[in-house]
């Protein structure tokens, strides 16, 4: 758990407690504030696990970049071609070069 992660659950019980003293005692604003708070430590929380997840992704693909250098070269090499024809639509581009007129002289 990384120090989002934690301060993400740390702000989301906090807003919660905030968030049910604000209902107890009918005040509205903390109420809502108590909400914002649960809603952004929810937040906080998600972008900590998702940057453990890259972390632990980027670990494991240089791990394999390193053993494997020429499988990625492979895959690289593939997805630029498949990007290539993606983005030309697949059709092949026709150049028609005229020859120009004779110099004159």
């Amino acid at each position: 758990m990384n120090n989002d992660s934690f301060e993400g659950d740390l702000r989301q019980g906090l807003g919660a407690a905030e968030s049910a003293v604000g209902e107890a005692t009918g005040d509205v604003a903390l109420h809502l504030r108590g909400k914002a708070h649960e809603f952004a430590g929810r937040v906080q929380s998600a972008y900590g696990q998702a940057k453990e997840q890259a972390e632990v992704t980027a670990d494991t693909v240089d791990a394999f970049v390193n053993e494997k250098p020429y499988v990625t070269a492979a895959i690289a090499m593939a997805v630029g071609v498949a990007f290539g024809f993606v983005l030309g639509l697949g059709r092949p581009k026709v150049i028609i070069i005229r020859p120009s007129a004779a110099p004159r002289g």
